[in-house]
């Protein structure tokens, strides 16, 4: 782990502290924002080192429910405003943006203070637990898709991106298939937390499937296993899709050789795909055998541009006064085809929507 930094912290290595920023990593936009970020665990300080590399981006305040992270953060990035109240944010007049990326269960309740505040929002997904509560926030606010972005990063992926744009050279797609395995199991209380694996995991797939598909789910069926933990942690999931477009997606907590992230695409007139990615290029032949790298680590690694690309997508639709590309109806979607696999898993039986 590098020197200086708190334990769980070692993805500041991806994005590089301000102290040691260059013109190479530091990121561009005509827009001037105030931001504040709530939740400062993993993937809050992700967020934060990500949003650091960008010059026009003030980081202003962050809050967490710990005293001593929440200075610690402040004094790292030399934010002004550090809370262990994360209301106490709403009171600044001066922030035009906050990054929610506190638990779960909090950012129902988050995002609406937000909306009452007049901020704009990101919030990490899911949304929350229950769609009927995601449901209820569209009804109350109608501007939602003006006012929230959700974090689907792996929309903006660059690979995957580059797959939706290529679509039209396969034809009429037919067949989608999706792998996401993660290299190790979470934590007992991380799975509570998180709603499990179709909230927590699947969630991103089930996302992926409508982007690259442009189509809504008519049928679900799930089913999975018990391997690593007392929870479902190996399951693979079909969906059919009102255009015929078929969904597979293979999902396990523990992938031993390492962060398994593939795609592939079959259409009438060809196929397109999308491989691991590795540490490195290098591949070694000799005699007997054929070595190349091992597969990326994590997310942090894998995914790293993808976080660059969705505050890049943010703060565009502002400028542009647009929908933002990844909307609470896109949670509510997501949240929706994750309770049906829930439904399938429990109930043995193909779910229709």
């Amino acid at each position: 782990m590098n020197a200086g930094l708190k334990p769980g912290q070692e993805h500041f290595r991806f994005f590089p502290l301000h102290k040691k920023d260059t013109n190479k990593t530091i990121h561009t936009v005509d827009t001037i924002l105030k931001i504040a970020v709530i939740g400062l665990g993993r993937i809050g300080q992700i967020h934060l080192a990500a949003l650091k590399t960008f010059k026009n981006i003030k980081i202003t305040a962050v809050s967490d429910i710990s005293p001593e992270l929440a200075k610690w953060t402040a004094a790292e990035y030399q934010i002004p405003h550090f809370y262990t109240n994360y209301q106490d944010i709403f009171q600044q007049k001066d922030i035009d943006a906050v990054w929610i990326c506190s638990p779960t269960s909090y950012h129902l309740a988050q995002v609406k203070e937000a909306l009452d505040s007049n901020k704009y929002i990101f919030c990490e997904k899911p949304l929350d637990k229950d769609s009927n509560n995601i449901q209820s926030l569209i009804d109350i606010y109608p501007d939602l898709n003006h006012r929230l972005m959700v974090g689907f990063n792996r929309r903006f992926d660059p690979d995957f991106a580059a797959v939706k744009a290529s679509l039209k050279k396969i034809g009429k797609p037919t067949i989608i298939k999706i792998t996401s395995r993660d290299p190790f199991p979470p934590t007992a209380e991380y799975t509570r937390a998180s709603g499990g694996i179709y909230n927590d995991m699947s969630i991103h797939d089930l996302d992926m499937a409508r982007f690259i598909s442009e189509s809504e789910a008519e049928q679900v069926i799930a089913v999975g296993s018990k391997n690593y933990t007392d929870d479902t942690d190996t399951t693979l999931i079909t969906i059919k899709f009102k255009n015929g477009i078929i969904c597979n997606i293979d999902n396990s907590r523990k992938a031993s050789y390492g962060y398994d992230q593939r795609l592939e695409i079959l259409g009438d007139k060809g196929m397109i795909s999308v491989e691991n990615k590795k540490i490195n290029h290098l591949t070694f032949y000799s005699e007997n055998s054929l070595e190349s790298s091992v597969l990326e680590p994590f997310f942090l690694e894998r995914y790293k541009d993808s976080y660059i690309e969705e505050i890049k997508a943010f703060i565009t639709s502002i400028q542009e006064k647009k929908e933002f590309p990844s909307t609470g109806e896109d949670a509510l979607k997501a949240s929706i085809l994750a309770d049906a696999c829930e439904k399938s898993l429990e109930q043995k039986k193909i779910i229709f929507l």
